[in-house]
C-alpha cells in the first residue's frame, strides 16, 4: 500500500497528519535526525518507496537540502513537498531544494488531504506545471513557476514551534536550538601543522554531523588542503568566491569536493597567482554564505595575521589557535593574541592548541602557559604518525586506531560536540604532556 513519508521536528504536525492518513504515514522525527541527513535516511529502502514525501516544519535549510537531495537519490521521481513554517528565508529554500511543492503548516485538513494527491510525482525531471489548491487562504503550487511574491503568501501562516534564533554576529542559525559555528585555525607561523587540525577536526565533526560540516582552504596562495586529504578538486576557492557563486548558492555549492568522510571542501587555488586574486572581503562572503547552510565551517588559514586570517577570525565564533614548544611560536602567538585584543577581534571561544610537545624541549606547559599569558587548552604529542599520515593523504582520525595523537585529535572535537558530557567540553582544562 503507498504511504506518505514525514520527515520533521514537530510533533504537533506529525500527530495531524497521523490523525488523517493513519497507518500509511511514516515518519522519521528529530531523535532520528540528531546525528545528521545522511544518518536519518539510512534507514530506508528502496524497495519501500513512499509515494510523497514531505519535509518540515521545523527543519533547518541544510537538513532540508540534505534529505531533498538524498531522497531524489534514492528515489528517482518521488514527489517531495516542503511544508513552511513562516519563517524568513523560506522563499530561498523554496526555489533552491530539490522540492515541487510548497504548503503551509497552516493549512486546513481539507487543503492537505488535496496536498498529497495532486502533488506531482516527476518522472525524470520536474514538470513545469502550476497547481492551486483553493482552501481559503492555502495554496500549494508547483516550485518549479511559483514567484517569489506568491512563496512569501504562501508560507505566511502560524509560526514554527521551534523558532530559528539568532547568533551573536546577526546571522540566521541552522536549526532549533543548534547554532552554526565557524572555526578558524591559526597559527603565528608556517609549519605548525595546521592542515593537520584542520583536516583532522572536520574528519571528526564529520563523524557527529554527516554531510554538515565544510572546510574552507583559506590559504590563498600555498593552501595544501587537497594534498592532505588526497583530493583532486575540479573547481577550487577562486571559483567558490566568483560573481556567480557570489550570487547564487547552487553555484557555490557546485564548487565544492565531497571528501569520503562525509565533509564538503573548498580546496586552495590551483597556484599562486590565481589565490592571489581572493581578496579578504570576498573569502568573509564566502565564510558567510557556507555559514548559513553548514553546522561547521573550518577555516584553514594563512600563517600570521594577514588579510584572509583576519576576515576569517571576524567571522569566527571559535578559534583554535597554535603554537609548539619553541619560544619562538609561543612568542608568536603571544603577539597574536595581544593583536586581537587590542582590535576586539577575539572570536566568542578560544581552543589553544599545543602541537608537537614532548618532554625533550626543556619546557613545560606550565612554560608555554606562562608565556602566552592563557592556558592550553589541547595538547598534540609529537609522533612519526602525522607525518606518514600526512604523506598518505589519510588523516590520522579517518584511518582509525588507538593512538595518542588520535586521542588528543578526538578531544579536540569533543569541545565542539554538543552531545559530548559537559565535563568533556570544559574549556580551558589543565594539560599534562604525557
Amino acid at each position: 500500500m503507498s504511504h506518505t513519508l514525514l520527515v520533521s521536528r514537530s510533533r504537533k504536525f506529525e500527530a495531524r497528519l497521523r490523525g488523517l492518513l493513519g497507518d500509511n504515514l511514516e515518519t522519521i522525527m528529530g531523535d532520528a535526525l540528531g546525528k545528521g541527513p545522511l544518518a536519518a535516511l539510512e534507514r530506508l529502502s528502496a524497495a519501500n518507496r513512499p509515494h510523497l514525501a514531505l519535509l518540515g516544519p521545523s527543519l533547518s535549510y541544510a537538513q532540508a537540502y540534505e534529505l531533498s537531495s538524498g531522497l531524489r537519490a534514492l528515489y528517482p521521481g518521488l514527489g517531495i513537498t516542503l511544508v513552511g513554517d513562516g519563517r524568513r528565508g523560506m522563499s530561498r529554500w523554496a526555489a533552491e531544494l530539490p522540492v515541487q511543492a510548497v504548503l503551509s503548516a497552516s493549512a486546513s485538513d481539507a487543503v492537505l488531504l488535496q496536498a498529497l494527491d495532486r502533488v506531482p510525482r516527476l518522472p525524470a525531471a520536474p514538470a513545469r506545471e502550476t497547481i492551486h489548491l483553493q482552501g481559503g487562504d492555502d495554496v500549494v503550487e508547483d516550485m518549479v513557476t511559483l514567484s517569489t511574491e506568491s512563496i512569501e503568501d504562501d508560507l505566511r501562516g502560524e509560526p514554527a514551534e521551534d523558532q530559528t534564533t539568532q547568533r551573536g554576529d546577526g546571522s540566521e542559525n541552522l536549526a532549533d536550538g543548534i547554532r552554526s559555528q565557524v572555526i578558524a585555525v591559526v597559527s603565528p607561523k608556517g609549519g605548525m601543522g595546521k592542515t593537520t587540525i584542520a583536516t583532522n577536526l572536520a574528519v571528526g565533526l564529520a563523524a557527529i554531523a554527516p554531510l554538515s560540516v565544510v572546510l574552507v582552504d583559506a590559504d590563498a596562495q600555498f593552501g595544501d588542503v587537497a594534498t592532505a586529504l588526497s583530493l583532486t578538486p575540479s573547481l577550487t576557492l577562486p571559483d567558490a568566491v566568483s560573481e556567480a557563486a557570489a550570487a547564487d548558492a547552487m553555484v557555490l555549492k557546485s564548487s565544492l569536493t565531497l571528501h569520503p568522510t562525509g565533509f564538503f571542501t573548498v580546496c586552495g587555488a590551483a597556484s599562486p597567482i590565481d589565490g592571489d586574486r581572493v581578496t579578504g572581503e570576498q573569502l568573509a562572503h564566502l565564510i558567510e554564505q557556507l555559514s548559513q547552510t553548514f553546522r561547521f565551517v573550518i577555516v584553514d588559514t594563512a600563517p600570521g595575521l594577514g588579510e584572509h586570517a583576519l576576515a576569517a577570525l571576524e567571522a569566527a565564533t571559535d578559534a583554535v589557535m597554535l603554537c609548539g614548544m619553541s619560544v619562538t611560536s609561543m612568542r608568536g602567538l603571544r603577539s597574536n593574541l595581544q593583536v586581537l585584543a587590542d582590535i576586539r577581534m577575539t572570536p566568542t571561544r578560544r581552543h589553544v592548541v599545543l602541537n608537537f610537545a614532548d618532554r625533550t624541549s626543556g619546557l613545560t606547559v606550565r612554560d608555554v602557559e606562562a608565556t602566552i599569558g592563557v592556558p592550553v587548552d589541547i595538547a598534540i604529542p609529537r609522533s612519526k604518525l602525522v607525518v606518514v599520515s600526512t604523506n598518505r593523504g589519510i588523516p590520522i582520525l579517518e584511518a582509525g586506531g588507538r593512538n595518542p595523537v588520535a586521542s588528543a585529535l578526538s578531544g579536540l572535537v569533543a569541545r565542539f560536540d554538543s552531545s559530548a558530557a559537559p565535563q568533556r567540553r570544559r574549556l580551558h582544562k589543565r594539560v599534562v604532556v604525557a
